[in-house]
């Protein structure tokens, strides 16, 4: 009879514990991939508009109403001191609809009263890139607050929402998105520190170099184009003392090498994939590439490069 029992209950326990392995297996892979539902409030949106400038295909106004046409998100957030649910787009998703360049680098958001808030493309795309984790961290041009679309008294009808930043970065009527270029600095032991942007890398050697590459989802190989570290370090005047660098990612991440290690590695400073610019997701605009076997691993291709260091 005990046994009986004990089989009963470890039966049942089995199925509990079975029951709720699946249940999380299905509930939260979706939690992250499902982006939340918007609905805008009933009703035409404000007259409103924003100017995209700068590093952009083209220079253009658009309406309130053809933002609102954007794909939208929510994020909730204190702001002065309240507690309020936003609606709108994600600025990285505005910067990429309108036209920011493959090298876009700081975003300048400007009020009508010229107040602005400097973010970059890397943090606009960081509050988004992790959807289950971040969704009350997501940097947003918001146009609705708890499902009403936001006067200009409100500060509106475009208002810059960022989480995670201080009170400056809280625009209210917002007017403009001005989009700079995305730099690279090459700074320490250097005669001539230098900074290397899309104006000026036709003035490096560039390189085309086949090798595999392993993200951590399985391995690829693909033709891997930028210019040589190696040239940019010589046109630096890097000085006959230098031992290594340091290559810095902007958001901290930092990596080590030897000079040796650069010239073995054909190292470059990269920015195209098979002949296509590099997107954000793949630590665009510009990723260090270390084509060779012996540095095939992801924690070796440092992404959204910011500064190489000569020591």
């Amino acid at each position: 009879m005990k046994k009986t029992i004990k089989i009963v209950i470890t039966s049942l326990i089995l199925i509990i514990v079975t029951i709720t392995i699946a249940s999380a297996v299905f509930y939260y892979p979706n939690q992250m991939q499902v982006a939340p539902q918007v609905k805008l409030p009933d009703g035409q949106a404000p007259d409103g508009q924003v100017k995209v400038s700068g590093n952009v295909e083209q220079e253009k106004t658009w309406t309130l109403e053809e933002i609102t046409q954007m794909p939208l998100t929510r994020v909730t957030a204190e702001v002065n001191g309240e507690n309020s649910t936003f609606e709108g787009v994600a600025l990285v998703d505005f910067c990429n609809k309108t036209g920011a360049r493959w090298d876009a680098g700081t975003i300048n958001v400007i009020s009508t009263t010229g107040k602005s808030a400097a973010l970059n493309i890397f943090q606009a795309w960081n509050s988004t890139a992790y959807p289950y984790y971040q969704e009350s961290n997501r940097i947003v041009l918001a146009f609705v607050r708890n499902g009403e679309w936001i006067t200009q008294e409100m500060g509106g009808p475009v208002k810059l929402i960022t989480p995670s930043f201080g009170s400056a970065y809280q625009i209210d009527n917002v007017a403009e998105v001005n989009v700079d270029i995305w730099t690279v600095s090459i700074s320490g032991a250097v005669a001539k520190p230098l900074t290397i942007s899309s104006k000026n890398l036709a003035f490096y050697q560039q390189a085309t170099i086949n090798g595999a590459f392993v993200p951590g989802d399985g391995e690829r190989t693909s033709n891997w184009t930028g210019i040589s570290v190696l040239n940019v370090l010589e046109a630096a005047n890097m000085s006959y003392r230098a031992e290594k660098i340091t290559i810095v990612a902007i958001d901290g991440y930092t990596k080590n090498y030897t000079l040796q290690e650069v010239e073995d590695s054909n190292m470059l400073i990269g920015f195209e994939e098979n002949g296509k610019h590099l997107g954000q997701n793949q630590g665009g605009p510009y990723r260090l590439f270390c084509p060779v076997e012996q540095y095939k691993w992801a924690q070796f291709w440092v992404k959204f490069v910011d500064e190489i260091i000569v020591t």
